[in-house]
């Protein structure tokens, strides 16, 4: 009775909006939104993406149907999430920092300080709605297929937090081939569908599966009811697993090493206009190891892993491909706004070497060469490799320098919602035409999808809606405005040209450095001690930041 309540609810709500946006005169000039009923939202998350591994940004990786989306859209080069997957969820699903929605860390990192404060509840608060809970008040359908690892609780789970559909995979990875769990601890992978134990068919694999599933929830939304999407692949998190076919696509592609990938994707990236001419690669970093050094066996491991790694991405792109295709057939496309993202940098640490890996994984799985990316093998894809995603950029996954947060996203808009202009840029196969370098964070995505939908942010919000700026017009942020963050103790602040960075060894300094990104995108020269009134300035700006969203800090390096 009170669920038949809130559909009603919601069917009114989304009467009283569409009435709303055909009698008012919005942008006549250049865009026919007046005359478009509400249109849909289609949110695409890979997991632990480089920069690079698209086409569009300079990959070589075969991704036909995320580069042609990419292409007549709009690239956003300068879009930045959270470190790591959970406080990057948190703030995409609720708009808002992530201390604020309670995820100040992760679980298993979170210390016993951290964890008495509502900043660090390790899910997202019950107080602080989530974008789907808005959308269903607007009158949309909301569905989920996509890795949650924002709570596990009953009452934190995706059903309970607005979706009307959801399959989701709790933690924050497993097997992709089965319920194998990502760590020893936790006994196995638990994926819920509609909030309960979800049984997986022989014949699954993630990302096919998750594309199933989301698929049927959008062919059973009601004729006329728009709906809200959020689908959040599970690829290409370790462990690395992909089907025979496409790895074989992959095959000796990636002999020739890191540092010949480094060099190749950096020139893509340059030539794909996501990066500046003249920026330079950051070439070492910790724990890699030049390809020379290493032994021909060693080659041949790191070899294959990147080749599974690549069918990952491959085979996420083919899925896309399905979504996209039905969307066209069945009316829906035009009118739906598609918004791709990583959720961080790539995974850059060895995971077969942390917590009870060394001794879980050998007993249990099979890591020789021929093995790797079968359901039987459990690898990671290193830093060496992962360093060659981030182009120009510094880190990788779980560091705030820029390789670990700022991520490729590129946005279509609903044809209704494009001006006369982007129409032309949209139909054009120019690569250029189209780049945002902009600054944007993930928490600007559902204000905008509330406006979007005709409804007004909450004041729970601390992201801005990007849509005004996605049309053409000024961005939200302020040229001098300062922007701060913090997880797992990494700290830093951005404003305009400027990034003021505290990260302890091996990632960094344990001290202030800051850096000129417009020059030196890649953070390699410490400009603190030539500028103190900036530094000054910004570590000012980061502690009434801290105080405002209840920062505490772990005490002392955080090893992952």
């Amino acid at each position: 009775m009170e669920r038949n309540m809130h559909k009603t609810r919601r069917t009114i709500c989304a009467l009283m909006v569409l009435i709303f946006l055909t009698g008012c005169d919005t942008q006549p000039e250049q865009t026919d939104t007046q005359t478009a009923a509400l249109p849909n939202i289609l949110l695409i998350v890979a997991d632990d993406l480089g920069y690079t591994d698209m086409g569009a940004f300079g990959g070589e990786i075969k991704t036909p149907n995320l580069d042609k989306l990419a292409n007549s859209g709009l690239r956003l080069t300068n879009f930045h999430t959270g470190p790591s997957c959970a406080p990057t969820r948190a703030m995409l699903l609720t708009g808002t920092d992530n201390h604020l929605a309670g995820m100040g860390s992760q679980g298993g990192i979170h210390t016993e300080e951290q964890k008495q404060s509502q900043a660090y509840q390790n899910r997202i608060l019950a107080g602080v709605p989530t974008i789907a809970e808005h959308l269903s008040e607007l009158g949309y359908r909301t569905m989920a297929s996509a890795k949650w690892h924002v709570g596990h609780e009953p009452d934190a789970l995706a059903n309970a937090r607005g979706f009307d559909n959801s399959f989701v995979l709790i933690q924050g990875g497993g097997g992709h081939f089965d319920d194998t769990p990502l760590f020893e601890s936790h006994k196995k992978a638990r994926w819920l569908e509609d909030d309960l134990p979800a049984a997986l068919p022989d014949d699954f694999y993630s990302s096919d599966y998750m594309t199933d599933k989301v698929l049927s929830y959008i062919d059973a939304t009601p004729e006329g009811q728009p709906f809200f999407a959020y689908l959040g692949y599970t690829a290409p998190h370790w462990p690395l697993q992909a089907p025979t076919a496409s790895i074989e696509k992959y095959r000796e592609q990636y002999k020739d090493g890191w540092d010949a990938l480094r060099r190749k994707r950096m020139l893509g990236a340059k030539q794909a206009g996501v990066v500046p001419a003249d920026a330079a690669a950051v070439d070492f970093e910790a724990g890699m190891k030049p390809w020379n050094t290493l032994s021909e066996a060693e080659k041949q491991t790191a070899q294959a892993k990147m080749e599974t790694y690549a069918a990952m991405v491959d085979r996420m792109d083919e899925n896309i491909g399905r979504v996209i295709s039905e969307l066209n057939r069945s009316g829906k496309l035009e009118n739906t706004l598609i918004v791709f993202l990583s959720d961080n940098g790539a995974e850059g640490h060895e995971m077969e070497n942390y917590s009870t890996n060394p001794q879980w994984i050998p007993a249990n799985f099979d890591n020789s060469v021929p093995s790797i990316g079968t359901r039987n093998s459990y690898t990671s894809l290193g830093p060496s490799w992962a360093r060659a995603t981030a182009a120009p950029f510094r880190g990788s996954k779980s560091k705030v320098s820029e390789g670990g947060i700022r991520v490729p996203a590129f946005i279509k808009l609903p044809k209704p919602y494009l001006t006369t202009n982007q129409q032309q840029i949209s139909a054009s196969t120019s690569v250029d035409a189209a780049i945002d370098d902009s600054y944007f964070r993930v928490m600007d995505l559902a204000p905008t999808f509330i406006e979007l939908a005709g409804g007004e942010k909450p004041t729970s919000m601390m992201g801005r809606s990007l849509l005004t700026r996605w049309q053409g017009g000024d961005s939200p942020y302020l040229a001098n405005e300062a922007i701060a963050f913090e997880t797992f103790g990494r700290r830093g602040v951005q404003q305009g040209k400027w990034k003021l960075l505290l990260q302890a060894e091996p990632y960094g300094t344990n001290e202030w450095q800051l850096y000129d990104l417009s020059k030196d995108p890649g953070e390699q020269h410490d400009l603190a001690s030539l500028h103190p009134a900036t530094t000054n300035t910004l570590i000012k700006e980061w502690y009434a930041y801290a105080d405002k969203v209840g920062v505490i800090l772990p005490g002392g390096p955080v090893t992952y």
